[in-house]
């Protein structure tokens, strides 16, 4: 009766450590999968900073390095996106500018209209039509819509072209 007693008493220890075990193991393998859940979501509403621990150097861990890295990368494309943006502001604005200024100064009889300030302005219009052509272009590569041609090219035409550029 005693070593029924004892034998179930074991049993039902080793069940209830066998229970903690697997409550505890479970909790260290789904911590950093929640999360790297909860990252997930959080960098999709925009929160690009949010870093997720590295507490192994498992697969779990290098899969949290590499979400921390992918986050970085992001924020930092963001960045320099926003950056791009301002200085694309800055650059139509300058032509715009001197094309509004001419043509209220032409109007308001500050400035006569001679061929003169119309080649001021022509110019920079022609100016702000390349800046716009170029976002254009930025725009398509960026949708990766932007079409190649192919053509061939001579090497040394092509080493001779660009030392002229960086002697420049």
């Amino acid at each position: 009766e005693r070593i029924n007693a004892l034998l179930a008493f074991s049993a039902v220890g080793g069940v209830l450590l066998a229970l903690l075990l697997g409550v505890i193991l479970s909790s260290m393998l789904t911590r950093p999968i929640r999360e790297l859940t909860e990252a997930t979501r959080a960098v999709s509403e925009g929160n690009l900073e949010l870093q997720v621990p590295v507490r192994s150097r498992d697969e779990l861990g290098e899969l949290a390095s590499s979400f921390n890295h992918m986050s970085a990368e992001l924020d930092r494309s963001l960045s320099l996106r926003r950056q791009m943006t301002a200085d694309i502001a800055h650059e139509l604005r300058t032509p715009l500018s001197l094309i509004l200024g001419h043509a209220d100064a032409i109007h308001d009889g500050v400035l006569p209209p001679s061929l003169e300030t119309v080649e001021i302005i022509r110019e920079e219009a022609e100016r702000l039509e390349h800046l716009v052509d170029d976002l254009r272009t930025l725009s398509l590569a960026d949708a990766d819509e932007l079409p190649m041609a192919f053509e061939s090219v001579a090497p040394a035409k092509l080493l001779q072209e660009l030392k002229l550029i960086y002697n420049n």
